[in-house]
């Protein structure tokens, strides 16, 4: 049985291997991103990406991808309370605002999905008790949160600081672009190391 499991590590570690990340920012200027309204600022900054906005925006990056997994660390601002942003992906339409999922980065539902138009992950009662006991002190308002993505056909997966949150599955997008956003109402949320990967 151990032997099993080690050559499957190795087996898989290899496969990973195959597969190099693809940086989504490249830490120096906002090329491959395009905002899908005004903003206030939109900018790079000693390796991160400053987003700030009065209005409900999204920033939508030139590249596309279908199965993959997506990883990014945000910061969102501190003086705002009720600071909302996000990762979209599998985003489709070329101007205006842009539909797909989206993993939710905020205090109040960190890492659910998002998605044609309502709650994909937690969508009902039962769902949002155990996301709650699940993420409880998990996201760090003050401080850099890791998320993480993955998608793979309909099979939808996100992790906030290396832990598993939410698991859909939901095939009415399987390929598209990735985004950030900011909801609007000021601040300016922070992100850094950007990349992703395909998988097979």
């Amino acid at each position: 049985m151990f032997v099993f499991l080690m050559a499957t590590a190795v087996s898989t570690l290899a496969a990973e291997k195959e597969t190099e990340w693809t940086s989504l920012f490249d830490g120096k200027t906002t090329n491959g991103w395009t905002p899908r309204a005004k903003v206030e600022s939109f900018k790079a900054v000693e390796g991160e990406l400053h987003l700030s906005s009065k209005v409900n925006v999204w920033v939508v990056s030139d590249l596309q991808m279908g199965d993959f997994v997506a990883e990014l660390e945000v910061k969102i601002p501190t003086d705002n309370k009720g600071f909302n942003s996000g990762l979209g992906f599998r985003l489709i339409g070329d101007t205006g605002k842009p539909k797909g999922y989206q993993c939710e980065i905020d205090r109040a539902k960190p890492a659910g999905i998002y998605g044609m138009g309502g709650w994909l992950y937690p969508k009902d009662k039962d769902q949002t008790a155990i996301y709650q006991k699940a993420t409880k002190g998990l996201f760090k308002p003050t401080e850099w949160n890791h998320f993480r993505v993955e998608a793979k056909g309909p099979h939808l997966r996100t992790w906030l600081n290396g832990k598993l949150i939410a698991e859909v599955m939901h095939k009415q997008s399987l390929k598209g672009r990735f985004g950030i956003q900011h909801h609007g109402k000021g601040g300016t949320v922070k992100f850094r190391n950007l990349r992703a990967r395909l998988i097979q």
